[in-house]
């Protein structure tokens, strides 16, 4: 049964609601990605469909299902918010000169190799673009891009992970970061000769279980046939790439964490996996000038580091 309909427009911000619900699939999930309590997401829907006036999703345990309404009203909502992000755009590309604020995120490691980099040529090349700067890991930064409150993240994806949906947005791979093996000179005769299994009996250092860190190492571990003896487990790629320079045990770590200095003690020739790096933002902002500017530094930057060669990928709901 349809119901009155709301003389005014209804909220964006509700709707926005309604597309978190259709891609997620629990209130839940949506309180998460919005930072709010499940109680005020379950409220602000209700008051969404008073507003449109039909009934837009039904609960089926404990998650939800559109009806075909909520369907058509997602479909061209998320055209709206796509909308929104072109004009701002067009209405940017207008301006003779990059200028404004952004805030750009980025992941533990990508600070120093990355972000600060870019930050230092934007202030010399491009000083009327004003940058700002957040320490946060990938999972989060997407979700902040949703919510408006990023215009470029730089996030990483293990290749044995899927990442978080990226409906609505495109995320260019700027650099691929293998894993490598850091290990005592002592060793390295050793492993070249044997593989990892040489190391089957000596000490490791890793992050904590379930991280993606520790995981990466124990499935190469597991591939060569041993269970690696941790000795050692500490937050954070750096600390364990630091700890392990000083040759007390072995670690597998992402190149870019390698300390400088540190470089000799990498054992080339193994494959043990990686993380693709990329340049993650809003579809609607394809053509901002701003988001083209930091775009430009970050691949330069990138360049500079001799890695592997860019691409785009824009990506859908399938991702």
């Amino acid at each position: 049964m349809a119901r009155q309909a709301d003389t005014g427009i209804p909220d964006l911000r509700r709707m926005m609601f309604l597309c978190d619900l259709a891609e997620l699939g629990t209130v839940v999930a949506v309180a998460e990605r919005r930072n709010i309590t499940s109680s005020a997401v379950s409220q602000q829907l209700r008051v969404l469909e008073d507003e449109i006036g039909v009934i837009l999703f039904r609960r089926d345990g404990r998650t939800f299902g559109l009806t075909r309404s909520g369907e058509v009203l997602v479909e061209h909502v998320r055209h709206v918010l796509a909308a929104v992000d072109e004009a701002v755009s067009a209405v940017a590309a207008t301006g003779k000169t990059v200028a404004g604020r952004v805030t750009v995120s980025g992941f533990t490691i990508s600070i120093p190799g990355l972000i600060a980099p870019m930050v230092q040529r934007l202030s010399r090349d491009v000083p009327d673009l004003r940058t700002r700067v957040l320490q946060i890991d990938s999972v989060a930064a997407v979700r902040a891009l949703r919510r408006g409150e990023l215009d470029l993240a730089v996030t990483c994806w293990y290749d044995f992970r899927g990442g978080e949906s990226l409906t609505g947005l495109i995320s260019e791979e700027i650099m691929v970061d293998p894993i490598v093996l850091l290990a005592p000179e002592r060793l390295h005769r050793r492993v070249r000769m044997s593989g990892l299994t040489a190391l089957a009996d000596e000490p490791w250092i890793t992050a904590p279980p379930g991280g993606p860190l520790a995981t990466a190492a124990a499935r190469a571990a597991d591939a060569a046939g041993f269970t690696m003896k941790v000795a050692h487990r500490m937050e954070g790629a750096q600390n364990v790439a630091q700890f392990a320079a000083s040759e007390v045990a072995s670690a597998m770590v992402p190149l870019l964490a390698v300390p400088p200095g540190a470089e000799h003690l990498i054992v080339d020739g193994l494959e043990l996996g990686g993380r693709s790096i990329c340049a993650t933002y809003r579809e609607g902002r394809h053509r901002d000038p701003n988001i083209l500017a930091l775009l430009q530094v970050l691949r330069c930057v990138v360049a500079e580091r001799s890695t592997a060669p860019v691409r785009t990928t824009e990506l859908g709901a399938a991702s």
